[in-house]
């Protein structure tokens, strides 16, 4: 009976520490002005307790959770980035490692809650995501009362209510993709009943600001969630269309009649070099030229790492995705792990300013997505984590 209390005292603790370290994941951008800021109280909030977990983990036996074959073309790419940094320019190694760091505790730590608390996991991602709802309704509201209603969203600078700070339709759309998708996840599992009612509500709110914030991008988004809605009653072939449209949406054309310019070292690369949010930097023999950010995920990442990394990244999804079960009861079970994967991966493509940096909101569309996948894939019998 004492183990019994002292396990469920446990399990009360996790899901708060989870929840407010989701929470403040997703509203991040919508609550911290510096960045800098929100860096160490992520560090210290989650990926500091995240380490000192999984590193007993580790120790008691369960390896597999960092030593998996589904995690080998990660492994690969994030050191094939790092090695590219020996022919970079302009290079920052403490925040690429640190980086790296960050995306392998991340993925670790997903995996053991996976493992061990699944319930646990799914309802802090959505209590998180539900709390940024309620921050965004806030901002809409807050701004809409100062400016038209026919304004972008954080086009114009207003006085926000608790003086919030405003992060631009880029940031903000990365770091949206994630929370509203799984919401939309959530609504749909728990189907006509009352927590369905408010994950779908949070949902709405969600793509509502990023229409709000961006309608290219946003419109992209909802059509994504079209497509899964329609997958998730058996409409393979209208979920497929739906995905075709998406995949139009998110490619900017004009971006892809220039992509030449990213393919001047097409092998290897320029080298993993100090990323900026507008630019890349190319070596030329008379010093550096800095480039326009494509803003495509894959064009930055054949320009830093060349066809050699592209294709570690591209294996980096690709070999877990082609193992996931294939059930459709397993498929409804891991929706909320994988709802947000190629929202994410699309929106890259038309708003990916970043790569590899420490915790960043760009994090919601490219490693949350992906570490939730390769937790979905870490299953084995069921028994409780040593944690004493």
């Amino acid at each position: 009976m004492t183990a019994l209390r002292h396990n469920a005292q446990q399990g009360r603790w996790l899901r708060l520490w989870l929840t407010v370290s989701f929470a403040v994941m997703f509203t991040g951008p919508f609550l911290f002005h510096s960045r800098v800021a929100l860096l160490n109280v992520v560090d210290v909030l989650f990926f500091v307790p995240s380490l000192t977990l999984l590193t007993r983990a580790l120790v008691s036996g369960d390896r597999k959770l960092l030593l998996d074959p589904w995690l080998v073309p990660l492994y690969a790419f994030l050191g094939w980035t790092m090695l590219s940094m020996l022919w970079a320019e302009d290079v920052n190694a403490s925040r690429t490692v640190r980086a790296v760091v960050q995306v392998v505790i991340l993925v670790g730590m997903l995996r053991w809650l996976h493992l061990y608390y699944r319930n646990t996991l799914k309802l802090s991602l959505a209590n998180g995501a539900m709390t940024a709802m309620v921050v965004l309704a806030v901002i809409m509201v807050s701004y809409y009362t100062i400016q038209p209603l026919d304004s972008p969203l954080f086009s114009e600078p207003a006085s926000l209510i608790f003086n919030l700070p405003q992060p631009g339709p880029l940031i903000s759309t990365m770091g949206l993709v994630a929370p509203s998708f799984i919401l939309l996840a959530q609504a749909l599992d728990e189907g006509l009943t009352p927590k369905g009612a408010r994950r779908g509500a949070g949902a709405l709110v969600g793509f509502t600001f990023l229409v709000a914030v961006q309608a290219h991008t946003g419109i992209m988004l909802l059509v994504m969630a079209l497509g899964w809605i329609l997958l998730r009653y058996g409409q393979r072939v209208l979920a497929a269309l739906a995905g075709a449209v998406a995949l139009y949406l998110a490619l900017d054309f004009e971006v892809l009649r220039q992509a030449q310019m990213y393919f001047s070292h097409p092998i290897f690369g320029n080298g993993f070099s100090q990323e900026g949010g507008d630019s890349l930097l190319e070596g030329i023999p008379d010093g550096l030229r800095v480039l326009p950010h494509p803003n495509n995920i894959l064009l930055a990442v054949i320009h830093s790492t060349g066809l050699i990394g592209l294709v570690l990244f591209l294996a980096a999804w690709a070999v877990p995705a082609w193992n996931l079960p294939d059930s459709d009861q397993k498929h409804r079970e891991g929706a909320v792990f994988l709802v947000s994967l190629l929202p994410g991966l699309l929106t890259m493509l038309s708003a990916g300013a970043y790569l590899l940096v420490p915790f960043h909101p760009s994090w919601m569309c490219l490693w949350l997505p992906l570490g939730l996948m390769l937790a979905s894939l870490s299953h084995r019998d069921s028994r409780l984590p040593p944690l004493r």
